[in-house]
């Protein structure tokens, strides 16, 4: 049976969005509480710093210290906060994982008391006249300038960051997921809550529940424990398919570009953004899965023995697939005078698979390196809450063991055919500060 097909969805007071899989396989209990919105250029730094202000503290425990306190006298809960990109959304997540109180003694009523204090984090921050502190926000925008900052420091995640922005700059994707450093002047207290307010006005809130719980226990408590907030108004109104892919338009009329940075470097990072014709909610996504596994997502793959071991062109060289929006990223280092023979050597890998030049051992070590990722991540009580989540944002539903079963189904004729809609649409090179050719597209 499908695990997501286990997921029980209720509403509370048909406002708050609970989703909850019941099952023995954890002794914790894990909460995932989501609140979402589209990408914009506009909002995105400070719905970045929204999750991290929360975690400042409360209004009945105000200092963080405090308020971590809290949580560990729970028979040591945890909680966790975190800007995310999902596709063409951005969202704000908060985790939680508390020990389930069947297993310990004299705990009753410990999940109703985390989930208290739970939804104190999301709807009850402390304030100073009605807005956020400003000795907290001067804080933490220290901190999100550190977290962009460190982002440009990693020259890799540097390049696969610009790469993404690059391929899907007049996209949602495109937008950075922590916002930018040029933002966080213009952000005061009263700006912040007043977005804070307008996220919880405009965006359903999700919450997701796995563990050994019992179903209407679980939906008395969350009544319970957020019903207090039930003024706050949630828009219900939001499409199942939240999430645009934006796929195949792009594999006519575009033309194939070349972007070169040029920064303090002393090796060159070369990535490419490839437009597919799958993605997430459609029947072949498992063959572009293995796809992207024999192109570059192992030790056995194309790029890593041919660009890597073979040629010696590059010191990493791997492709990763973003399954909402149907691109991959394929992201190596190299030396800089060997840019025109790696990306020749790279293109050629891509060709190779559109023409069928796949074996047979490429094909079955790649089935089998991501049956055993499936089953990892099967082990991991967050992977369900992911998968019921894309679901809801592309109206497909998939879990652990079905995407198991269609890798192990996928034959070599299905990825060749996926092959065909793949076409390299960006080539992005960061490099030196030496002269670089002029036949580029784009010289930042």
């Amino acid at each position: 049976m499908s695990v997501t097909s286990n997921w029980m969805t209720d509403r509370v007071e048909n406002q708050i969005h609970l989703h909850i899989l019941p099952t023995e396989k954890y002794k914790m209990v894990s909460v995932l509480a989501q609140l979402e919105c589209s990408l914009e250029r506009d909002r995105a730094t400070k719905i970045a710093l929204i999750p991290q202000v929360l975690m400042r503290g409360t209004e009945h425990y105000p200092e963080p210290t405090a308020l971590i306190r809290a949580f560990d006298d729970l028979y040591g809960a945890a909680i966790g906060a975190r800007v995310n990109k999902h596709g063409d959304r951005q969202t704000v997540e908060f985790t939680m994982q508390v020990a389930h109180e069947g297993y310990l003694p004299n705990a009753d009523g410990l999940f109703a008391s985390a989930m208290n204090l739970f939804a104190e984090v999301i709807f009850q921050p402390k304030t100073q006249q009605g807005v956020f502190r400003s000795d907290d926000l001067a804080a933490e925008i220290t901190l999100h300038r550190q977290r962009i900052e460190n982002v440009v420091n990693d020259k890799i995640a540097y390049a696969g960051e610009r790469c993404a922005q690059e391929l899907c700059k007049d996209e949602p994707f495109g937008i950075s997921r922590l916002g930018y450093i040029e933002d966080l002047a213009f952000i005061t207290p009263m700006s912040l809550y007043e977005e804070y307010q307008q996220l919880l006005k405009n965006s359903a809130l999700h919450i997701y529940i796995v563990g050994a719980v019992e179903v209407s226990q679980i939906k008395e408590i969350c009544s319970h424990e957020f019903g207090r907030f039930i003024n706050l108004d949630f828009n219900l109104n939001h499409s199942k398919k939240a999430v645009e892919t934006n796929t195949a338009r792009h594999l006519v009329d575009q033309n194939e570009r070349i972007v070169i940075e040029q920064m303090d470097v002393g090796q060159g990072k070369l990535n490419f953004g490839l437009r597919t014709s799958s993605s997430y909610d459609k029947d072949d996504y498992l063959a572009l899965v293995v796809y992207n596994g024999i192109l570059g997502g192992f030790p056995h793959s194309k790029l890593f023995i041919n660009v890597r071991e073979k040629s010696s062109l590059a010191y990493y060289a791997s492709s990763r697939i973003e399954g909402l929006k149907g691109v991959i990223f394929i992201q190596s280092g190299i030396q800089i005078s060997n840019f025109e023979r790696a990306q020749t050597i790279i293109k050629q890998q891509v060709e190779d698979m559109r023409r069928g030049q796949i074996t047979d051992d490429e094909l079955n070590f790649t089935k089998k390196g991501l049956v055993n990722q499936y089953m990892q991540s099967d082990d991991q009580p967050f992977t369900g809450a992911v998968l019921q989540m894309y679901s809801r944002f592309t109206g497909r539903e998939r879990s652990v063991a079905e995407m198991i079963r269609d890798v192990q189904q996928v034959t070599k004729e299905d990825v060749v055919r996926v092959a065909q809609g793949v076409q390299v649409e960006l080539v992005y090179f960061l490099r030196d500060k030496e002269e670089v050719p002029q036949n580029a597209s784009a010289h930042i």
